[in-house]
């Protein structure tokens, strides 16, 4: 009999702990919301926010979709760099504020980590700053009234560049990274899904299975041809995981089958010239320091030929 009662509250205490964690999983689809996505080259590439933003209007053609990106090359989020990079790395608190501000957004998406580790071996101090950087990073956003995902930082393949890797006791750099720096990568992905549970898209992870399936069937392949940058497959395989969280109705194929479809998808190239033209005038317009200043006064412009290219667009979802 007390077997039976133990058994029977456990079966409860389960039962109540799985609602209350599916009722705590945050809600954060980004249509109807002004979006504002931040990280470094990746993201300043685009190409995933592409895949996002086409898959999001081809399965709601009737909603709002709003998303502001201005990933910009050599980002941190820790303020760290090195000594031999061409110039110090900018850091998003430096231009965090004022992104805020101008953008107001309700959701912002955030993907730090590649460059905070400064592609040596883990370093408790640079761990440290990255931390704290993220930690402030959450306060900000959060300090606004918006929400806020993280995504983790994507894989490091050192396979495609073993000629200039650097071993455990060799100088370290983005020039020559630390041969496993991809294990470092997975220490503050591992930090980051322990301090924002379910607010976190852990992008490491999923790209690092389909890089391992991918070797498995031919060894010296890879979708991140220099060690760092994922390239359009490997953009693609972001946006899948990305949407695979916040909207798992949605169904994707394979990338190689769904790129070569879209490079003649007139929704999809529409798309993605409206991304690349918010991106940079927005970029712009909230101003950083890389090596330069560079700032512009003038957004009414780019808002003027996003609105342009909001017509034709929404004229071609009606054919649809």
């Amino acid at each position: 009999m007390k077997c039976l009662k133990y058994l029977l509250l456990t079966t409860v205490l389960t039962i109540l702990f799985s609602c209350k964690t599916e009722n705590e999983k945050p809600k954060l689809p980004l249509h109807n919301k002004k979006v504002l996505i931040l990280g470094n080259s990746i993201t300043q590439n685009g190409k995933y926010v592409d895949f996002l933003e086409y898959y999001l209007r081809k399965n709601y053609p009737k909603k709002t979709l709003n998303i502001i990106s201005i990933g910009l090359s050599s980002e941190t989020v820790s303020g760290d760099s090195e000594a031999n990079h061409p110039f110090s790395r900018p850091c998003v608190h430096s231009r965090l504020d004022k992104a805020l501000e101008l953008t107001k957004p309700d959701l912002v998406l955030a993907c730090y980590g590649m460059n905070d580790g400064i592609f040596s071996k883990k370093d408790s101090t640079r761990f440290d700053n990255y931390q704290k950087g993220i930690l402030k990073l959450i306060r900000k956003v959060e300090a606004t009234g918006a929400e806020l995902i993280l995504l983790t930082p994507t894989p490091f393949d050192p396979d495609p560049i073993k000629e200039r890797i650097a071993l455990e006791n060799e100088p370290q750099s983005y020039q020559h990274p630390y041969y496993n720096y991809g294990g470092v990568l997975m220490d503050y992905t591992a930090w980051l899904n322990s301090l924002y549970a379910n607010k976190v898209i852990d992008l490491n992870g999923y790209l690092t299975k389909q890089l391992i399936a991918l070797k498995t069937l031919k060894p010296d392949s890879t979708f991140i041809t220099d060690a760092v940058h994922p390239n359009e497959v490997g953009h693609f395989y972001m946006a899948k995981k990305i949407l695979a969280d916040i909207y798992p109705n949605i169904s994707i194929g394979s990338p190689v089958s769904e790129i070569e479809k879209l490079k003649s998808d007139s929704l999809f190239i529409l798309s993605s010239k409206r991304r690349k033209i918010r991106s940079k005038g927005w970029l712009d317009y909230v101003g950083y320091i890389r090596k330069d200043t560079v700032h512009s006064d003038d957004v009414q412009t780019t808002i003027k030929r996003v609105k342009e290219l909001d017509l034709v667009i929404a004229e071609i979802q009606n054919h649809q």
